[in-house]
C-alpha cells in the first residue's frame, strides 16, 4: 500500500477523534500509532535510511487526505515530516543513529529564538506543533551569529502549556524551554550553509519551500472536507445563487490545487532550484492557503444558519483555516519576496 493509499484509508477513522484532538489538545494514541505503523512520518525521510522520500506533490496529496479526515492530523505529521528533512543536513553517522530503528516522532520550531555557546543550548521556543508527541525536537538556534539546528531529545526540554488557540487546536503547539541543555555537535546542522548528504531531487527542493507547501497542502484537505459538507445540504430546489456559489468555490479550490501540484513539479524536475522556482513554490502555497481559506468561508455560509453551531464542521473548518493562514509561511508578507524572486529583482531571502 502506497503512503497515498494509506492516508485516504485513514481519513475516515480520523473524524471520531476530532472532539478529543481539540479538548485534549494534542493527538490521541490510536492517532499516534497509525502514523507510526502506516509509515506516514517517513513521507521525507531519506530513502537511504529506509524512508519514502516522496516527490512534492504527492507528499501534498498525503496531507490533503489526512487532513480530510482531520485537519490537527494533518497538521502534526506536516510538522513531523517537515522537520525530518533534518535528516539529510546532518552528519551520515547521526542520522543512522536517529533514524536507524525507522522514523521518530518529532517535532520542531525553525525561528531561532535560541542560543547555542559552547555546545548549551538556551531558549525558548513557540508553535511547537506536536511536541506532546515527539522523541526528539529540532530547534533553531544562533551560534556566533549563524542559524543552527540542533536535534535534542525531547526529555530534556520543558513544554510549556500554553496553546489556547481558535482553531487547530489538536496540533498542541505549545512554547518549548531549555535552560543550559547540552549539545553534542554532531547533532546540530545548518539549513543555509548545509548541504544535504543525499543529494537527490528532493534535497534539491529548499526546506521552507516544502514546509510551505505542506502547510497549504493541509488548507487543500480542510477546504475540500468543508465543501462536502456544504454540498450535503444543497439539497431538493436549491436557489440559482446557491448553485453558482458552490460552482465558483468549486473551481477556485480545483485551479488553486493545480497550481501548487504544477509548481511541486517543477521544482522536483529542475535540475536546479533557483530563485525564480523557489519564489514560485512560496507563491503557490501563500496563494493556495489565502484561497482554501475563501472557499471555507463560502463554504460555511453555504451551510447556512446551521454552521454557527459549535458542533458544526464547517464552523470547525473556518476556525482552523483561519488559524492556518496566520503562520509566517504563507501569510500576504510572503508575496513581495516571491514577487522579487520571480522578476529576478535582488538576490532572493535565503529563507524563501
Amino acid at each position: 500500500m502506497t503512503l497515498l493509499e494509506a492516508a485516504r484509508v485513514l481519513a475516515p477513522e480520523l473524524a471520531q477523534y476530532r472532539d478529543a484532538h481539540d479538548r485534549e489538545r494534542r493527538l490521541a494514541p490510536p492517532v499516534t500509532q497509525a502514523l507510526r505503523d502506516r509509515g506516514l512520518l517517513g513521507c521525507l525521510v531519506p530513502a537511504a535510511l529506509g524512508g519514502v522520500e516522496l516527490d512534492p506533490a504527492s507528499y501534498v496529496m498525503v496531507l490533503e487526505a489526512l487532513a480530510r479526515g482531520d485537519s490537527a492530523t494533518a497538521w502534526v505529521a506536516m510538522t513531523a515530516s517537515t522537520t525530518a528533512l533534518l535528516a539529510g543536513y546532518l552528519p551520515r553517522a547521526t542520522a543512522d543513529k536517529i533514524w536507524g530503528n525507522g522514523a521518530p516522532f518529532l517535532a520542531g520550531v525553525f525561528a531561532p529564538t535560541g542560543k547555542l555557546e559552547d555546545g548549551v543550548l538556551t531558549g525558548k521556543w513557540s508553535y511547537a506543533s506536536g511536541c506532546r508527541h515527539a522523541e526528539y525536537l529540532a530547534l533553531a538556534a544562533l551560534e556566533n551569529r549563524k542559524h543552527v539546528v540542533c536535534m535534542v531529545p525531547a526529555a530534556n526540554v520543558h513544554i510549556i502549556d500554553n496553546w489556547d488557540t481558535l482553531g487547530l487546536a489538536g496540533t498542541g503547539s505549545h512554547d518549548l524551554a531549555a535552560d543550559g541543555v547540552r549539545v553534542a555537535p554532531d547533532h546540530v546542522c545548518s539549513l543555509f550553509e548545509g548541504v544535504p548528504w543525499p543529494g537527490t531531487a528532493l534535497f534539491r527542493v529548499p526546506v521552507f519551500g516544502l514546509l510551505a507547501i505542506g502547510i497549504s497542502a493541509c488548507a487543500l484537505g480542510i477546504a475540500r472536507r468543508a465543501l462536502e459538507h456544504a454540498a450535503a445540504r444543497l439539497t431538493g430546489e436549491v436557489p440559482s445563487a446557491a448553485l453558482a456559489g458552490y460552482a465558483e468555490l468549486y473551481a477556485t479550490l480545483a485551479s488553486a490545487r493545480a497550481y501548487l501540484l504544477a509548481a511541486c513539479d517543477a521544482a522536483v524536475h529542475a535540475e536546479l532550484v533557483d530563485g525564480k522556482l523557489r519564489g514560485e513554490l512560496r507563491l503557490a502555497a501563500s496563494h493556495v492557503a489565502h484561497r482554501c481559506a475563501d472557499v471555507v468561508r463560502g463554504a460555511f455560509h453555504l451551510g447556512g444558519g446551521a454552521s454557527v453551531r459549535t458542533s458544526s464542521p464547517l464552523g470547525a473548518a473556518l476556525r482552523d483555516c483561519e488559524t492556518l493562514i496566520t503562520h509566517k509561511m504563507v501569510i500576504d508578507r510572503v508575496l513581495p519576496a516571491a514577487g522579487r524572486a520571480l522578476l529576478g529583482i535582488g538576490t532572493p531571502p535565503p529563507d524563501l
